[in-house]
This record gives structure tokens, C-alpha cells and sequence, in this order.
């Protein structure tokens, strides 16, 4: 196998956005990319991505579950980054999928989807937690982007603002709505938050984020509703205008602007 891979525009686009998150199933890559098509492209794509003659995914498949989970190859990580496709803080080391976290990550990865498909944003920029962990901040992404960052001296400066075990949100994303443009923190809630966990979230996001519009997620309708009570009683009057919550399939099948409720209004 070549040690520089040759990869395309598209599937550059695609193997970026895939190790943004770590790890991609067949039917997020369907809902990301390939919605107007058959479903079955999906499968077929991350196979033909996974080939040896291809080298850029490899595949877990879960013991639970039927599906598969494809994340970057060492020598995709390596050829991307020499192309300057992707930000990594070293290519030397593979990604590692933890199967335990997966249910949580790929909820996530769904609410981005139609957060980024939505007609009322415009120009998203997102950073993931698995970026934000990595030390990748949204000024650092962003300078990325532009083509403004030093790679070497960001890598051999070593500073991690994000080491490992402080919190990060589950997302960071900018975009423009209604004309204006907007920070956002996104937080995924998969289970029931306890008293404790509720208090390490509002106090993180508002001591590392306190310009931006806090939105929380919560995996269903009761425990949403059960998030915005929790939060009325931890956010500051004055703060709560900045915190709102939905539940996760109302984020993925409503308009961005109809799935919110500010937690300074009653719950109808």
C-alpha cells in the first residue's frame, strides 16, 4: 500500500467530517450525506472506503448491534494531514472507537446532521467534543480553516486547553440566523442527569462559554421537560434568556427556530 494515499476533494470532505466525530455508521453517512439517494449508497461507499485498496476506513462491527462503525486508518490520518485536509495533534497514533460510549456519540452526530441540513442557519462552523478534547478550539479550527494556523508551532507549543478529564460540551457551533451571526453550545443529555451532573454542566458553560446560547439536548420529551426544571432552579434569572432545551426528535425533524423552549418561560 502507498504510503501517501490519493484522495479526492469529495472523499477528503467526507474522511474529515467522519474523524471530526471519531467514527461514522452507515446510516448517519446516509443522513449527512447521501439523504436524496438510496440508503444502500451509504453501505456501499464506507465498503469501498474500508478496501484495502482503498485504506482510508477501518471497520468495528458491535457485539450488541448489526452495525458497523468506520473510523480513519492510520495511513488515511497520515495522508490527510500532509495534505492538510484535517487537524490532528499527531497522525502517528489511530483512532480508538470506545463501543461503550457509542449510543450517546451517535445521537450526538444525529443532532448535527439536522442541525447543519437546517434552512434557518446559514454558514455552520462546528467543532465537535472529540475536537474540543483534543485541544482543537473553535479560534484554533477556525484559524485552521483560513489557512492562518502553524501547524508546528500549534503542535509544539503543547498546550491542551481541554486536558483530559475536564468537561467539554457535547458541540460548538457558529452560524448565522435571522442575519446575525450566533455562538452555540450543544449538550446531548442520553440519560437523566443527577443534581450533581446538572451543576458541572451550567457551571462549566457558563464560566467557558458565557457569550454563547446554551442549548441542551435531552434524549426524550420527559426528560427534557425534566431538564428545564432543573435548570430554573440552578440558572440565574438574569442568565436564563440564554438557555434553551429540546428533545432529540424534535431537533431532528422540526425547524431549528420551532424545537426550543427558553427555560425563563413556564412549560405549557
Amino acid at each position: 500500500m502507498k504510503d501517501v494515499l490519493e484522495i479526492t476533494d469529495k472523499e477528503a470532505e467526507h474522511l474529515a467530517w467522519i474523524h471530526s466525530n471519531k467514527f461514522i455508521t452507515p446510516d448517519v453517512f446516509f443522513k449527512k450525506f447521501l439523504k436524496h439517494q438510496s440508503s444502500r449508497n451509504a453501505y456501499y461507499i464506507l465498503n469501498k472506503y474500508a478496501d484495502p485498496e482503498k485504506g482510508f476506513l477501518d471497520v468495528e462491527q458491535s457485539s450488541v448491534t448489526t452495525s458497523s462503525y468506520f473510523f480513519l486508518t492510520a495511513k488515511a490520518l497520515k495522508s490527510l494531514d500532509e495534505q492538510n485536509r484535517i487537524l490532528v495533534r499527531s497522525s502517528r497514533y489511530p483512532v480508538r472507537v470506545n463501543l461503550k460510549e457509542k449510543e450517546h456519540d451517535l445521537k450526538v452526530q444525529e443532532a448535527r446532521v439536522a442541525i447543519e441540513a437546517s434552512e434557518d442557519l446559514k454558514d455552520v462552523f462546528w467543532v465537535t467534543d472529540f475536537e474540543l478534547r483534543s485541544g482543537i478550539t473553535p479560534a484554533i479550527k477556525a484559524a485552521f480553516l483560513e489557512g492562518r494556523l502553524d501547524k508546528q508551532d500549534w503542535r509544539l507549543n503543547g498546550f491542551n486547553p481541554n486536558p483530559k478529564g475536564r468537561r467539554t460540551p457535547d458541540g460548538y457551533f457558529e452560524a448565522d440566523l435571522e442575519g446575525e451571526r450566533e455562538a452555540f453550545t450543544l449538550e446531548f443529555e442520553n440519560q437523566a442527569y443527577n443534581d450533581q451532573k446538572v451543576n458541572r454542566m451550567t457551571g462549566y458553560l457558563k464560566d467557558y462559554y458565557p457569550s454563547a446560547t446554551k442549548l441542551v439536548v435531552s434524549a426524550t420529551r420527559k426528560n427534557a421537560e425534566r431538564m428545564i426544571r432543573a435548570l430554573q432552579k440552578k440558572v440565574k434569572s438574569e442568565e436564563q434568556c440564554q438557555w434553551f432545551v429540546s428533545d432529540l426528535e424534535k431537533v431532528t425533524t422540526l425547524p431549528f427556530k420551532k424545537i426550543w423552549h427558553q427555560i425563563d418561560h413556564p412549560i405549557s
